[in-house]
């Protein structure tokens, strides 16, 4: 009897071991929360996949918008988002509005285009009451987004456990840019605005 109680306990060992993946996870992001930041701000690295100033902007006026038309998020808005998003680090900012508004690609709620002055507008609607605002970054904020310049990976470099030191002061630095985004009040990175939705008048 004693016998079988110690091979159970080895198999449920053996079930439990840490070097075994769980078949259903999340992707891990490149992120180490700080206890100093806000649980939007983890979420949007969860999505994102690391804490990036772009993505955080993006999580920044979306949030801004979706409060100013008084919606919940996810499915009673509609977004559209104007801005030289063509390709990273500024098409980050994209994730950013999906996290803040829940606005996505897939519901067909998430529209993007290209401003001619590729100046960053971001719209927002509740479709439950018609309620429609623009959110816009001041100077402040473009400077500081301007301030980022993404490092470009040695050939070969494959990004995965391999980062030289060079790699991680510039993670850091990278971490500390958003993290200071977040941490800016509204006033001072963000003009929001009420509009009026021209359906109204149809």
């Amino acid at each position: 009897m004693a016998r079988n109680w110690m091979l159970i306990a080895v198999c449920g060992l053996a079930l439990a071991s840490p070097t075994e993946q769980p078949m259903h996870r999340l992707p891990q992001p490149h992120y180490e929360r700080l206890g100093s930041d806000p649980e939007w701000l983890a979420y949007a690295a969860q999505f994102h996949g690391h804490l990036g100033p772009w993505a955080t902007a993006g999580t920044r006026l979306g949030m801004a918008g979706l409060r100013e038309v008084d919606a919940k998020g996810y499915f009673d808005v509609e977004v559209i988002c104007e801005g030289p998003f063509l390709k990273p680090p500024k098409s980050c900012f994209l994730d950013g509005i999906q996290v803040a508004t829940g606005a996505t690609w897939g519901k067909r709620n998430l529209h993007c285009g290209r401003t001619p002055t590729d100046e960053i507008v971001v719209r927002v609607r509740n479709v439950r009451t018609g309620a429609q605002a623009e959110a816009r970054p001041t100077a402040k904020l473009m400077d500081l987004l301007g301030s980022f310049q993404p490092r470009v990976k040695a050939a070969g470099a494959n990004g995965i456990g391999q980062k030289t030191q060079d790699d991680r002061d510039a993670d850091h630095a990278v971490e500390a840019l958003a993290r200071e985004i977040a941490a800016i009040p509204d006033c001072e990175i963000l003009v929001v605005s009420r509009t009026e939705d021209a359906r109204q008048h149809e």
